[in-house]
């Protein structure tokens, strides 16, 4: 079991996009205690993705919330605008992605 859990942390962390704090278009931002990196995609205006940094290694430890309303709340952070629910779609490796809605 150990090392089925191991092998699945490495796939997650070879799968998941490269995020990093010194990026100046990503945000990392604090959702229930969880810390999320949200990014624009770049094909793409109006669309970005949230991560969640899964800093324990724990990928089995139930969230406090599910991720995705954890992953809306992060999108709403960090942009500021609200996000467009009928295009939410999560990846194989966790990751949402979603377009917001910037109110002018």
């Amino acid at each position: 079991m150990i090392k089925q859990t191991a092998l699945a942390v490495a796939l997650c962390a070879a799968l998941a996009p490269a995020a990093s704090a010194t990026d100046a278009e990503g945000t990392m931002v604090t959702v229930l205690g969880r810390d999320w990196a949200v990014f624009p995609v770049a094909d793409t205006p109006g669309r970005y993705s949230a991560t969640r940094m899964n800093l324990e290694h724990l990928p089995f430890r139930p969230p406090a919330v599910l991720t995705a309303r954890q992953a809306v709340q992060a999108l709403r952070t960090a942009t500021g605008c609200s996000v467009n629910m009928d295009t939410m779609v999560r990846s194989i490796n966790s990751t949402y992605y979603a377009h917001v809605i910037c109110r002018k």
